[in-house]
C-alpha cells in the first residue's frame, strides 16, 4: 500500500518490473509500504491521500507535481524513467 512515509523503495529490473527495496529498517509483521508518486508521473485515480503518516502530503498529485520531494526522500530507489 501507499503511505507518504514508505519503508520500501523500488528499482527496475530487467524484466520491466520493480524490485523493493528496504529503506529502513523493517519490523516483523510491519506492513510494507511504498510511495505511489515514486513509480507514477500523475496519479490520477486518486488525488486526496489518506495515509495518516505524520509526513502525509495529503494530496497525491504524482512524480509530475511531487519529483523534488520524491529525490530527496528515496534517493536512488524510484522509477528510471522518471530520472530522466
Amino acid at each position: 500500500n501507499h503511505s507518504c512515509d514508505a519503508n520500501v523503495g523500488i528499482r527496475d529490473n530487467e524484466s520491466g518490473a520493480y524490485d523493493f527495496f528496504a529503506i529502513r529498517e523493517i519490523e516483523f509483521g510491519e506492513e510494507l509500504l511504498w510511495d505511489y508518486e515514486a513509480s507514477e508521473y500523475e496519479v490520477s485515480a486518486f488525488e486526496t491521500c489518506l495515509c495518516g503518516s505524520s509526513n502525509c502530503r495529503k494530496v497525491l498529485g504524482g512524480f509530475k507535481m511531487s519529483g523534488e520531494t520524491i529525490r530527496d526522500l528515496y534517493g536512488e530507489y524510484y522509477a528510471n524513467y522518471l530520472k530522466d
